[in-house]
C-alpha cells in the first residue's frame, strides 16, 4: 500500500475516533432557554445537533407564533437537544420523541429524567413509511397506552445504515430486504408514519434520512401547522403544498445551501400554485400542441390560461372545444391589442404565486414547468428557469429540435433526486443574452413590487424589456438545462420580418435606461452590454433600406446614454465593442452636436422620431438617413 493511502487511512481513523469520543455534559440553549443536559454522547452527535438546533430549529420557531398547548412530533431526537428545550418553553405541549438507537436513546432518557419533563414521551423507534402489513389499529392503541414493548413488537424491523465516521448519523437503506446487512448496519423496530396520525399533531421535527418523504406521505392526512428539519432525500413539494393544516415548512437540504423546502405564512389570497399565460393571436396550427404539452404533467398545481388576443382563425374555438373537458385549461378572451397586451391581461387574470408565459406556437418537454415550480419552492428564488432549443422544420415538413445558441449539454438527474443538477447562473449575465423569458418562471409578488410589466405600446419584442427588468433584481436564477423550453422557428416570427419593428428595441432600451435611472441602479454594465449584442443582431436582420436610419437612430441613443451616465460608465465599451460598421462614424457626429453639453439624467428622457417604429413607419422613404439631430 502507497505511504500517503496508509496514512490518509491513519487520519481518517483518528478523525472518527476523536468524533466519536463521548463528551458531556451539553450546555445549549434554545427558545429562551439555558439548558446543560447531563448525558454523555458522541463528540459528533453533540457538535451537529447544537449546530441544527441553532441554525435551522430555533430561527425557524422564533419567528412563530405557537399556541400555549399543542402536541409535536421529534423524529430523530438523539439525545433531546431539540425536545428538552421545547418541552421547557412550552410546558403545555406534549412531544413524542422518536430515537432507534438505543445508546443514545438511553442519553434521551437520563435527559428527560434530569431536566424534569414530564411532557415527553420517548420511544425507542424509528418512523419510516406506511407498511402494509402493519397492523394500524394495535398500533394506535399501543400508542395511546404509551405501551413501549407493545410498540416494540408490533412494528416491522428495517435496515439502517450507520456512518462510521459521523457517529449519531443513521440512514435507511434504500433497500431493505431481508439478508445480511452492510458495514456499519442496523435494524431497528420501525413505525409506519400513517401510525403517528393518531396523535394529532400539529409540529413534526423532521430527521430521518432516507425516510423524509416516506414519512410525510405517511402523514398527508394530518393537518400539521409546522414543519422542521433537515432533509438528505428530495421530499415533494406538493406534500407540504397540498395537504391539510397551514405546513408552515424549512426543510434545508443537507450539502446544499442554496435549497430548502418551504412555505411560510400567507400574505395573501393567491393560490399556491404556478400559472402558464398563453399569449394566442392566429395561432391555430399550433394551440393545441402547445396546451398539451403544459398539461402533460398532469400537476394540479398548474394551470394554463390561454389569451385569445382577437384571434380570427377559430383559434380561441379550438381551445374551446378540445380542452372543454380539461379543468386546468382556463380560455381568456379579450380585443386585439398586441402579444405584451394578452400577457399582462392573463397576468392579471391569473390568482397563482407563480406566473410563467409561453409563445402560443412553442411546445415544453413534459416536465419542464413541473420540476421548475419545484425549484422555485426549494429555492424561493425570484425567477427560476429551463433550457431551450430551436423547433425546426426540415424539407419534409417534419418538425425537430437542435441545440439553441446557449445550449449546455446536461445530463437529467436520477429520479428520486430531480433538482440535484440545478445550477446558479448570475441575472445579470443573462441580460447580455437573447430574450428568453419563455423558458422561466417568475414570483408573481417579485413582479408585482418590481413593478414589472410588459410595455402594450410597443407591438413587437416586448419580451426584451420585461428581460432586462426582471433579471436586473432577480439576483442568481436557479436553472435547470437538462428540461427544454422548444422555441419554434417559422418564417411568421415577428424577429423574421426585417421590417420597421426592429425599431421597438430601441424604445425599450430607453425605457430600461430611465427605469434605471429613477431605482438607482449601481452598475448598467449588463444593459450596456446587451445594448451591444441587441444593435449588431437587429441590423443584420433588417431590410436593407432600413439599415442606414437604424444606424443613425442606435448611435444617437448611445451617445445619449453616454449623457446621462457619465464616461465612468463607458470605461469597457469603446464604439468598436460594436461589429456594425459604421457606427463610431455615426456616434461621433451625435457627440459632435452635443459637445459642451455638460451631462445630465435629463439625456435619457430625449431622443426622436427615428426611435420610434410606429412614427417611422409613417415617415416618407428616404434614400439615405438624415442625422437624427439635424432637420429632415
Amino acid at each position: 500500500m502507497p505511504v500517503e493511502r496508509f496514512l490518509g487511512r491513519m487520519r481518517r481513523g483518528r478523525d472518527a475516533a476523536e468524533m466519536g469520543a463521548p463528551t458531556g455534559p451539553v450546555p445549549l440553549h434554545a427558545f429562551g432557554q439555558s439548558l446543560e443536559l447531563p448525558a454523555r454522547v458522541p463528540r459528533f452527535l453533540a457538535e451537529d445537533s447544537l449546530w441544527r438546533l441553532g441554525t435551522i430549529y430555533d430561527p425557524a420557531l422564533s419567528v412563530r407564533s405557537l399556541p400555549r398547548d399543542g402536541v409535536a412530533v421529534d423524529i430523530g431526537a438523539g439525545f433531546g437537544a431539540f425536545a428538552l428545550p421545547f418541552a421547557r418553553a412550552f410546558p403545555g405541549w406534549t412531544l413524542w420523541c422518536f430515537e432507534p438507537n438505543p445508546e443514545f436513546f438511553a442519553a434521551l432518557e437520563r435527559n428527560i429524567a434530569a431536566m424534569g419533563c414530564e411532557n415527553v414521551v420517548a420511544l425507542n423507534l424509528a418512523v419510516g413509511g406506511d407498511e402494509a402489513q402493519a397492523d394500524h389499529a394495535r398500533l394506535a392503541a399501543a400508542l395511546a397506552a404509551r405501551d413501549a414493548a407493545a410498540l416494540a413488537t408490533l412494528c416491522p424491523q428495517r435496515a439502517y445504515r450507520r456512518d462510521t465516521s459521523k457517529p449519531g448519523f443513521v440512514e435507511a437503506e434504500r433497500r431493505p430486504a431481508a439478508g445480511a446487512l452492510g458495514p456499519g448496519g442496523s435494524r431497528y423496530p420501525t413505525l409506519p408514519a400513517g401510525a403517528l396520525a393518531t396523535l394529532e399533531p400539529t409540529l413534526l421535527k423532521l430527521l430521518a434520512p432516507g425516510m423524509e418523504a416516506a414519512i410525510l406521505e405517511g402523514l398527508d392526512d394530518v393537518p400539521l401547522d409546522h414543519v422542521i428539519g433537515e432533509t438528505w432525500h428530495h421530499v415533494p413539494a406538493r406534500l407540504i403544498y397540498d395537504t391539510p393544516g397551514a405546513r408552515e415548512t424549512w426543510l434545508p437540504v443537507a450539502g446544499a445551501p442554496a435549497r430548502a423546502l418551504r412555505r411560510a405564512p400567507g400574505t395573501d389570497d393567491r393560490r399556491e400554485g404556478l400559472d402558464i399565460v398563453v399569449a394566442m393571436y392566429n395561432a391555430r396550427d399550433w394551440i393545441a400542441e402547445c396546451v398539451e404539452s403544459l398539461t402533460a404533467a398532469d400537476d394540479p398545481a398548474i394551470r394554463v390560461r390561454v389569451v385569445d388576443d382577437g384571434s380570427t382563425d377559430g383559434g380561441g374555438e379550438l381551445v374551446e372545444e378540445r380542452f372543454a373537458h380539461e379543468l386546468r385549461v382556463i380560455l381568456h378572451r379579450k380585443p386585439n391589442g398586441g402579444c405584451a397586451s394578452a400577457r399582462n391581461y392573463g397576468r392579471l387574470m391569473s390568482d397563482a404565486t407563480h406566473v410563467a408565459f409561453v409563445d402560443s406556437d412553442d411546445v415544453a418537454d413534459r416536465e419542464l414547468f413541473s420540476q421548475l415550480l419545484e425549484l422555485a419552492r426549494y429555492t424561493g428564488a425570484e425567477v427560476v428557469q429551463g433550457g431551450f432549443d430551436l423547433l425546426e422544420q426540415d424539407a419534409g415538413g417534419n418538425w425537430h429540435s437542435r441545440p439553441g445558441p446557449e445550449a449546455v449539454d446536461a445530463s437529467a438527474p436520477p429520479p428520486n433526486e430531480p433538482l440535484s443538477t440545478m445550477t446558479l447562473m448570475a441575472g445579470t449575465d443573462l441580460m447580455t443574452r437573447q430574450p428568453t423569458i419563455w423558458r422561466r418562471v417568475y414570483r408573481r409578488d417579485f413582479l408585482d413590487n418590481r413593478d414589472i410589466w410588459f410595455p402594450e405600446h410597443i407591438r413587437a419584442f416586448d419580451d426584451l424589456l420585461f428581460q432586462l427588468l426582471s433579471l436586473q433584481h432577480a439576483g442568481e436564477v436557479p436553472t435547470l438545462e437538462h428540461l427544454r423550453l422548444h422555441y419554434r422557428q417559422h418564417p411568421g416570427q415577428d424577429i423574421r420580418q426585417g421590417d420597421e419593428r426592429g425599431f421597438y428595441a430601441l424604445e425599450m432600451f430607453r425605457l430600461a435606461l430611465k427605469r434605471g435611472l429613477q431605482e438607482g441602479w449601481r452598475r448598467f454594465t449588463p444593459l450596456l452590454r446587451s445594448y451591444v449584442n441587441t444593435i449588431d443582431w437587429t441590423y443584420d436582420g433588417l431590410r436593407d433600406d432600413l439599415k442606414a436610419p437604424f444606424l443613425a437612430a442606435a448611435a444617437e441613443l448611445w451617445v445619449l446614454m453616454e449623457k446621462a451616465l457619465g464616461p465612468e460608465a463607458f470605461g469597457d465599451f469603446p464604439d468598436t465593442v460594436f461589429v456594425t460598421e459604421g457606427f463610431g462614424e455615426q456616434a461621433n457626429r451625435v457627440r459632435r452636436r452635443l459637445d459642451g453639453l455638460e451631462g445630465s439624467h435629463a439625456f435619457a428622457w430625449l431622443d426622436s422620431a427615428m426611435m420610434h417604429a410606429d412614427i417611422l413607419r409613417h415617415m416618407p422613404p428616404r434614400d439615405t438617413a438624415p442625422h437624427p439631430t439635424e432637420p429632415g
